[in-house]
């Protein structure tokens, strides 16, 4: 691997294109080298910061070593075998020598990506987010638990993206002439240049859109009643469909924060349903919570920022009167 190869490496992870093996690598380098974007690195700078984090390896292996950084006429050897020894190194560490972490993100999360006849396949699992640039450049955040589709090329004027399952944020690139649709099982959400949020389990009763910024035109896939102008979301304003009873509710709100804070890790509730909270909780922790208590007539508010799983279950508990036991990743309320 030369140089160039190198840099197309961090060019594929900084559009986030590149494979999940080599962006676990590139991010575990990172992490060491304490280093917040990869873009535009200088060949002597990344030189160097391979063989810094050759040397923080060695010395948790018990290897003495000693860093020397010097422009080198045989730079692109140097380089290659230092990435080719980091990447070994790195996920040998990841396996041996980095602790686990307890009651936070569920490990060994995955994000499948497959490309079909010309179509992406994005799905994330439980305890993993995952960002997404599409072809035109915009940006999608997918939540755990989330499944989307969209075309290799987009063509013929039209942006089109299927969200499947799950919870996204759309960073809209703007293009007047091609029209950005997400499209649910329920709803197609248009936009030409916008940020807006959709919350659609299976799971869930419920289906939200959400208008960060900018202008959204939404549409009932198969209406039961006409919408009377309640199609069209400015800022700060959302539509929520109750799936059990067929009504749609538009509505505004002042702080875009809670609407978006899943981005962060941040689980934050208003008045959530059992099945919001439980199916929120199950996703961040990659757990199964079954209920077995008569209480599922739930109206949910609290947030959670860096608790465990074991606090956030005492509070809601507490909250709503009830008690819960766990054996392993099954989490029973009773």
């Amino acid at each position: 691997m030369d140089i160039n190869q190198i840099k197309a490496l961090l060019q594929k992870y900084s559009e986030g294109t590149c494979s999940v093996a080599e962006k676990e690598i590139i991010e575990q380098w990172l992490a060491e080298s304490e280093i917040s974007t990869p873009i535009d690195f200088s060949d002597d700078f990344i030189t160097e910061q391979l063989l810094i984090n050759k040397g923080k390896i060695d010395s948790r292996i018990g290897a003495d070593y000693t860093v020397t950084v010097r422009k080198s006429t045989n730079w692109l050897a140097v380089a290659a075998s230092a990435l080719l020894f980091v990447s070994v190194s790195l996920v040998a560490y990841k396996f041996y020598f980095k602790k686990q972490p307890t009651g936070g993100l569920a490990a060994n999360s995955r994000v499948e990506k497959r490309i079909i006849n010309g179509w992406v396949y994005i799905q994330t699992s439980k305890g993993v987010t995952e960002h997404v640039k599409l072809p035109d450049g915009s940006l999608i955040t997918l939540d755990a638990s989330t499944a989307i589709r969209y075309p290799q090329k987009f063509s013929n004027h039209k942006r089109p993206v299927f969200l499947d399952e799950g919870e996204a944020l759309f960073e809209v690139a703007k293009d007047k002439t091609s029209p950005f649709t997400v499209y649910t099982n329920k709803f197609a959400t248009t936009a030409l240049g916008t940020a807006f949020n959709i919350r659609s389990y299976a799971k869930e009763h419920k289906v939200s859109i959400s208008l960060i910024h900018g202008k959204i035109k939404v549409e009932d896939l198969h209406p039961k009643t006409i919408l009377n102008n309640t199609n069209i979301l400015l800022p700060h304003e959302q539509i929520v469909l109750n799936k059990l009873s067929g009504k749609l509710v538009k509505s505004s709100f002042n702080d875009e924060a809670p609407v978006i804070a899943w981005r962060s890790g941040v689980l934050t509730f208003r008045n959530a349903s059992m099945d919001e909270v439980v199916n929120s909780i199950e996703n961040r922790f990659n757990v199964t919570i079954i209920n077995n208590s008569k209480h599922t007539d739930w109206s949910y508010t609290g947030t959670f920022k860096d608790e465990q799983l074991a606090d956030i279950l005492k509070i809601v508990c507490l909250t709503e009167e009830i008690s819960y036991t766990q054996n392993n990743n099954v989490v029973t309320l009773n």
